[in-house]
């Protein structure tokens, strides 16, 4: 045994996890290293970095494309980390939809993204990388696809750059994720002091620097899900109460919206409520919330 494997063994860090596996939580896979993420856009990235103990230090935005960016960026974001990794958010060419009936056998949710053909049959697009996340009380999934050659691409002009990527995902996704587990927690909590009574048809919307996404949910059920990316800019919020008059219609008396957006204070939250008057509005946006859900994945 090598003295470096004898001091992992004793410092416990032979049982942590290797950088490269994704399976495990970015905390996990750095403990004690600098990081960067970023979420990259059709025509613009932002970024946000990380000290050793994990907190957030210095983010950026920049308008453009991200093979440019990220030469003209190289020096800055390598030296914002200890050894180049960092974990990226992809936020254009994506979809999401309301599927039913797909496969869950064991070890589905990795052959989804190994060979989605045999997860996904007929479903599967050539040229699209695929996640999913399955509701456990009922035949509905939440099923994402990716253009392939876009993620090729990005991990081409990030590796160009000096960086490692060491997990690509969607932030619009992870956030819906995040948002369905606060509404699961809010019906539980809810049942245990009105055990007779329903919290009514909740639509969770997401905001991501132009991308959106929003999904009715009846109870245990999904519903119905709309998702765009590039939909809306800063300036010009009118795309998403247009998108979102639908659902909220559909959802009747009592419908009541959880919103989300990338960072806190975007003002979205306030236009919806004051666009649709008669639907109450609950931001549940924390500082840093794309950046924060990145980091506990």
């Amino acid at each position: 045994m090598k003295l470096k494997d004898i001091k992992d063994v004793l410092s416990y860090a032979s049982f942590r996890p290797e950088p490269d596996d994704s399976s495990a939580a970015w905390t996990k896979r750095f403990p004690k290293q600098r990081t960067l993420f970023l979420n990259v856009g059709r025509t613009a990235v932002t970024w946000m970095g990380t000290d050793k103990s994990g907190a957030f230090t210095e983010g950026g935005e920049l308008q453009g494309d991200i093979k440019e960016i990220a030469q003209d960026m190289s020096d800055e974001w390598k030296a914002m980390t200890d050894d180049g990794w960092c974990a990226v958010s992809i936020n254009n060419r994506f979809m999401i939809s309301l599927e039913t009936n797909l496969t869950r056998k064991k070890g589905a949710e990795v052959l989804i993204r190994t060979n989605p053909k045999a997860a996904l049959g007929a479903k599967a697009e050539k040229g699209k990388r695929y996640a999913v996340e399955h509701n456990p009380e009922s035949n509905s999934s939440v099923l994402l696809a990716v253009d392939e050659e876009m993620v090729k691409g990005l991990e081409s002009s990030l590796s160009s750059a000096g960086l490692q990527v060491g997990r690509i995902s969607c932030g619009v996704f992870a956030m819906l994720q995040d948002s369905i587990d606060q509404v699961v927690a809010a019906r539980e909590q809810f049942k245990e002091t009105n055990p007779d009574q329903s919290l009514g048809k909740i639509i969770s919307v997401i905001c991501c620097e132009g991308s959106f996404c929003a999904m009715t949910q009846a109870d245990d059920q999904w519903v119905e899900l709309r998702s765009r990316s590039n939909l809306y800019k800063t300036e010009d919020l009118d795309p998403i109460a247009k998108i979102l008059h639908p659902l909220v219609e559909h959802a009747g008396d009592g419908a009541q919206i959880i919103f989300m957006a990338d960072e806190a204070g975007t003002g979205i939250a306030e236009y919806l409520q004051s666009a649709m008057p008669n639907v109450r509005v609950s931001d549940v946006t924390q500082p840093n919330q794309l950046w924060k859900i990145l980091r506990e994945q």
